[in-house]
C-alpha cells in the first residue's frame, strides 16, 4: 500500500459502532482511486428482486459482451445489522464489489436485505438463501454459472452469510447452493449486549448464545476464507481469533486466514477495485478463492 494512505489509515481511529462520519472519512481518503458509472465494457442490472419485501433487491455486474460462463460473487453488506445497502449512489460504494468480481473474471452481485429492528435473527441469513435461491434460477442469462456462486460478507454481512452457512434449514438447496463463503470482520457469537446486537439478536442473552453460528459453519462442508483487519477492534480480532480456532480444532491445520495490513473496519472493503493504491493483497487473495471454489461447481445432475 502507498505510504501516504497506509498513514492516513493508521490515524484514523473507529468506532463501534462504526459513526456515519468516521465511514465517510474512510471512503473519501480513497474515492479518487475507484471508478464512477458508466463502468466502461460491464453491463449492470440494477434493483432485480430476489423477495417480496422493498428490501430484496440485487444488482447484477457482468461483461458487456458475453463471452464464457462466469463464476459468482455474492456481496451482502455491512451495517452493524441496522443499516447499509448494496450501493451509495453518488460514490463507488458498495458498486466497487461487483465492479471488481466483473473486472477479474466473475459475474459480481451485490444486495440488499431486511434490517433490525424491524426484522430480528435470523431474517438476514434467510435472505441470503432467498438471495442465493434466486440466483440458482436466475444468473444464467447474465452469463453466471449457477452453480458457482462465492459468498462473499463483511462486518454484519459476514455475519449473515455465516450464519447461513450454518443453518441447514435456511439452505437455498441442500449443502448450502453455495461454493464457498468469504467472511470479512464478522461477528461469529452474539453473547454482548451492544445495543446493534440487541436490535438484532434480541435481549436474551441464552437466546443469543445459542445463535453462534461457529458450530454449524464447522460442521458444515462448506470452505471459508476469513479476513481481519489490523485496525479492526479487539472485539473483531477475538471473532475471527475464535472462529478460526474452531476449524483448526477440526482440521488439525490453520484455516484459510487473510490478516490485511494497514487496514480498517471500513477500508477493507472499500479499498476494493482501487487502482493507484498499490494494495492488491485482498484482491489476490479474494480472486484466487472464488476460483478454487469455482473448480469444485457441483454438476447439474448432482446440484
Amino acid at each position: 500500500m502507498r505510504e501516504d494512505i497506509a498513514r492516513a489509515l493508521a490515524e484514523m481511529k473507529l468506532s463501534v459502532p462504526l459513526a456515519p462520519e468516521e465511514g465517510a472519512a474512510v471512503r473519501a481518503l480513497l474515492n479518487p482511486y475507484h471508478e464512477r458509472e458508466p463502468y466502461a465494457g460491464l453491463h449492470v442490472v440494477r434493483d432485480e428482486h430476489y423477495g417480496p419485501d422493498p428490501r430484496h433487491r440485487l444488482d447484477i455486474f457482468a461483461p458487456a459482451e458475453r463471452s464464457e460462463t462466469r463464476p459468482v460473487v455474492l456481496f451482502v453488506h455491512g451495517g452493524a445489522y441496522v443499516g447499509g445497502d448494496k450501493r451509495t449512489p453518488g460514490t463507488p460504494y458498495n458498486d466497487n464489489v461487483g465492479v471488481w468480481a466483473a473486472r477479474n473474471g466473475f459475474i459480481g452481485v451485490t444486495m440488499t436485505y431486511r434490517l433490525a429492528p424491524a426484522y430480528r435473527y435470523p431474517a438476514g441469513a434467510a435472505d441470503v438463501g432467498a438471495a442465493v435461491e434466486w440466483l440458482r434460477a436466475n444468473i444464467a442469462p447474465h452469463g453466471g454459472d449457477p452453480y458457482a456462486i462465492t459468498l462473499l460478507g463483511q462486518s454484519a454481512g459476514a455475519t449473515h452469510a455465516a450464519c447461513y452457512g450454518a443453518r441447514p434449514d435456511l439452505h437455498a438447496h441442500p449443502g448450502g447452493g453455495v461454493n464457498g463463503i468469504v467472511l470479512m470482520s464478522g461477528s461469529y457469537e452474539f453473547g454482548a449486549a451492544a445495543p446493534h446486537v440487541v436490535a438484532y439478536f434480541g435481549d436474551d442473552a441464552q437466546a443469543r448464545g445459542e445463535a453462534s453460528c461457529i458450530r454449524g459453519l464447522v460442521a458444515s462442508s462448506l470452505p471459508v476464507m476469513i479476513s481481519i483487519s489490523e485496525f479492526d477492534a479487539p472485539g473483531a480480532h477475538r471473532q475471527s481469533w475464535n472462529l478460526a480456532q474452531a476449524f483448526f480444532e477440526r482440521d488439525g491445520r490453520w484455516p484459510n486466514v487473510l490478516y490485511l495490513p494497514h487496514h480498517n473496519h471500513v477500508s477493507q472493503i472499500a479499498h476494493l477495485n482501487a487502482n493507484g493504491i498499490e494494495d492488491h493483497l485482498l484482491s489476490d487473495r479474494l480472486a484466487d478463492f472464488v476460483t478454487s471454489c469455482a473448480r469444485a461447481t457441483l454438476h447439474p445432475a448432482s446440484a
